[in-house]
């Protein structure tokens, strides 16, 4: 059994993402993510605080650019995410919603 994924409120629009995103903690953390992001017209989520990441948590990333209802910025993302975003060429739409990534 895999130790889940947390999202915690870091302030007006800010949220951090805790644990390991993967294929087997995505499901459980997908429809709370899904909610916060539809909520908040400027969306900053740190992932900052992911142990752990495969390309399920990229997915989730590009899922959440499509559910936002405004800006999205990615920050703090780990050097796994960061080499799934590459070799799939979606580094174009992390830069162009995330920000700084």
């Amino acid at each position: 059994m895999s130790v889940p994924a947390s999202l915690d409120r870091d302030g007006e629009g800010r949220y951090r993402v805790n644990g390991p995103m993967t294929v087997a903690t995505v499901p459980a953390l997908w429809p709370v993510l899904e909610r916060a992001v539809r909520d908040t017209a400027d969306f900053d989520l740190s992932l900052g605080g992911v142990t752990q990441a495969d390309s399920a948590a990229v997915a989730c990333l590009v899922a959440c650019s499509r559910a936002a209802r405004g800006r999205v910025r990615f920050t703090d993302m780990p050097e796994s995410m960061r080499v799934i975003v590459e070799v799939s060429d979606l580094g174009d739409l992390f830069e162009s919603r995330a920000g700084s990534a």
